[in-house]
């Protein structure tokens, strides 16, 4: 049964002792690495900035207290916003500097962004009672002046696109008021304005002087009519009289009388024979002349009949008359039926936008006052400067850990070493000591 070897500290020891070589060399060559390493990394400088968050809590238009809170994940989140980090790269490095250019994810791997609360807020305080927050950010690279711009640009950029995420309600209401008051303050000018230009393009004075006189001339064309007509209907009535006392009277009258005792015994002193006088169909003698009254009824027929023929042609005129009037009135009442619906539209459109206009000045009044109570929701209390001392690479701790690292390697060496040389040893023993063996070198 073999025999049980126990293993001292003196046994490792001497171990170590034996090949020392082995780790000195390693030991050594670690140095050596790191130290060459160290000396090819470039120096590394830092920049620091912070922010001073205020509490956006305050009293808005309406009294009540307002405000969003975020956690401080979330303001960590909004300083490493992609897109800001993008707006940053953007502003410092120029299109053609792809060399020095980071990515996004490059300078976030660069950036520290760490939150700070009140230390005085006491164990019970839970958040969002706890403000003002300090937001501070470290950007580490190789060049200062870079790192100052790129800090100085996060800087505005972030203070930019979040100071209105971090403002009140009532701020957000200022600006929503102020805009609401100068666009209606603009409209209100401009229905003013409309009004004006209308009430000069459209007299309502003028219009309703012309409808007064219209329905004047229309109404005394009306009259007018009305005693034509009556004159008209009666002087017919005497044409149709005279036109029938015409029809029964003759042209001419004839008159008969017998022949004059001269005449008949100047006849018969001519001589006439008994054969002659009988051949005379008679003694009468017809005389014809005109009808005296049919003259006058004709006389006052023609005068009728230019009466009526003048009544008519009256009638027709004060007719035309009366509808052409009408026509104008109806077209002057509706145009000043329509100005004045449009101005009562425009005074009803006026009066809205005054009264809007006064309420929004009061509540404009309000959140000014409002606005001007609540502070700025971020400050900056540490402006980025240019760093003058690099923070790494850290060459003496970088040796010292390389040079452990080393001293534990070349320690495993040896043992490893040693490990290899017994086992050598022991084979090449057991070949002397068996039976039938001779000696290499005889």
């Amino acid at each position: 049964m073999p025999e049980e070897y126990e293993v001292s500290l003196t046994d490792y020891l001497m171990v170590l002792w034996r090949e020392k070589w082995i780790v000195i060399v390693t030991f050594a060559v670690a140095v050596a690495a790191a130290l060459l390493a160290v000396s090819q990394l470039p120096a590394q400088y830092q920049v620091e900035t912070s922010l001073l968050i205020f509490p956006p809590l305050a009293q808005d238009v309406a009294g009540q207290v307002a405000g969003t809170v975020y956690s401080p994940e979330t303001y960590k989140s909004l300083a490493l916003a992609g897109d800001l980090l993008k707006e940053v790269i953007d502003a410092v490095y120029a299109e053609g500097e792809n060399e020095r250019r980071p990515t996004v994810s490059e300078l976030e791997g660069r950036m520290k962004v760490g939150v700070e609360e009140p230390t005085q807020a006491s164990s019970e305080d839970s958040w969002p009672g706890r403000f003002p927050l300090r937001l501070w950010v470290d950007i580490t690279g190789t060049d200062p002046v870079e790192l100052q711009h790129l800090a100085e640009v996060w800087v505005q950029r972030f203070t930019a696109r979040n100071a209105e995420l971090f403002t009140s309600r009532t701020a957000q209401s200022y600006e929503y008021i102020q805009e609401n008051f100068n666009q209606v303050e603009q409209e209100l000018k401009a229905k003013e304005e409309e009004r004006k230009r209308f009430q000069q393009e459209n007299q309502l004075e003028v219009l309703q002087a012309e409808v007064t006189v219209l329905q004047g001339d229309y109404q005394a064309y009306l009259d007018q009519l009305r005693e034509k007509r009556k004159e008209l209907s009666s002087k017919e009535a005497t044409l149709a009289g005279l036109q029938e006392a015409i029809a029964q009277e003759p042209v001419y009258l004839v008159l008969q009388r017998s022949v004059s005792s001269d005449a008949l015994w100047n006849f018969l002193a001519q001589g006439a024979s008994p054969k002659e006088i009988s051949a005379l169909p008679s003694l009468t003698l017809e005389d014809q002349q005109l009808n005296s009254v049919y003259m006058t009824l004709r006389s006052q027929l023609a005068s009728a009949q230019v009466d009526v023929k003048t009544l008519r042609e009256e009638i027709a005129y004060l007719e035309s008359a009366v509808e052409t009037t009408k026509a104008s009135l109806e077209e002057k009442r509706a145009q000043m039926v329509s100005v004045q619906m449009e101005f009562e539209r425009l005074d009803r459109e006026i009066s809205i936008l005054e009264n809007s206009y006064m309420g929004l000045a009061g509540r404009l009044q309000e959140a000014r006052i409002a606005k001007a109570e609540t502070g700025e929701p971020i400050k900056v209390i540490e402006l980025p400067v240019v760093p003058t001392t690099p923070i790494g690479p850290r060459k003496t701790m970088n040796v010292a850990v390389a040079g452990v690292l080393g001293l534990f390697l070349g320690i495993l060496l040896a043992f490893v070493a040693n490990a290899i040389k017994s086992r050598d040893t022991g084979a090449a023993a057991e070949e002397e000591t068996q039976p039938g063996s001779e000696p290499l070198d005889r």
